[in-house]
């Protein structure tokens, strides 16, 4: 038979197995990710990924999901605009203009129970969109090629190295991926026959105060005046007259 005293210490004890079980059993739980996307663009591809563990989900804008994640540290990643995999690198193949990529990537801290996360994408192209002025007689229509030396974006929306090159469209715009500041991008203008001038056109950029590394990238209007003896490029913040017979 116990006696009540020495009955405490074996009920103190019992209560100390019981916590530590407790404890152990709520760290292998999951932790309740609660996922806000707001004004989000368009359809949203949505990984978790910690370690082997991977989730794939759907989303549109002003969603609320929550989502059983392993406790820990895990990445958060999400996409829009673009067909990217997750862990890998966006590429852009050559002779294409980026894609209207909208970007999130984040380390979260899952140890709790619960916790919360609100994810905004981030833009990180440039739409150039050109408007040609010159004397008819040079023959329709111009042309225009950027060159560049970035062909993708990490998913943290850094510059990857590569080629880039796109002849701009019908509707002289091209969508340009975020460029490191003073990074080579090249602009050529040509009519029918022949290339008539190439132009740096990130010094320009840069000489215009276009900040390459703002979180959403703006865009970026150009005027382009042809003559017979010079271009005048021209955008709201500066105007650059070039001969055309000026060696590149």
């Amino acid at each position: 038979m116990f006696s009540k005293a020495s009955f405490i210490p074996f009920f103190l004890l019992g209560l100390c197995l019981l916590s530590c079980s407790v404890k152990e059993q709520r760290s292998l739980c999951p932790c309740a990710l609660r996922i806000e996307l707001k004004d989000v663009p368009g359809p949203v591809n949505l990984w978790v990924l910690s370690g082997d563990f991977q989730e794939n989900y759907h989303a549109r804008k002003d969603t609320v999901m929550v989502v059983q994640v392993p406790k820990g540290k895990i990445r958060l990643q999400a996409v829009a605009g673009a067909a990217m995999e997750a862990r890998q690198n966006l590429r852009i193949p050559v002779g294409y203009e980026c894609p209207p990529v909208y970007l999130f990537s984040s380390l979260v801290d899952t140890g709790r129970d619960s916790t919360a996360v609100s994810v905004t994408l981030n833009k990180h192209y440039c739409t150039l969109s050109l408007v040609f002025d010159g004397p008819p007689g040079w023959g329709e229509p111009y042309w225009a090629e950027v060159r560049g030396r970035v062909g993708g974006l990490s998913w943290e929306g850094t510059p990857d190295p590569g080629t880039f090159s796109c002849r701009l469209d019908a509707g002289l715009s091209v969508r340009l991926p975020r460029q490191e500041p003073e990074q080579e991008l090249w602009l050529d203008i040509a009519m029918p026959d022949r290339v008539v001038r190439s132009f740096a056109l990130g010094s320009y950029m840069l000489q215009a105060g276009y900040d390459w590394r703002a979180p959403d990238l703006d865009d970026m209007p150009l005027e382009i005046r042809l003559s017979v003896t010079e271009i005048l490029l021209h955008s709201r913040q500066w105007s650059q007259i070039v001969p055309i017979n000026m060696d590149i």
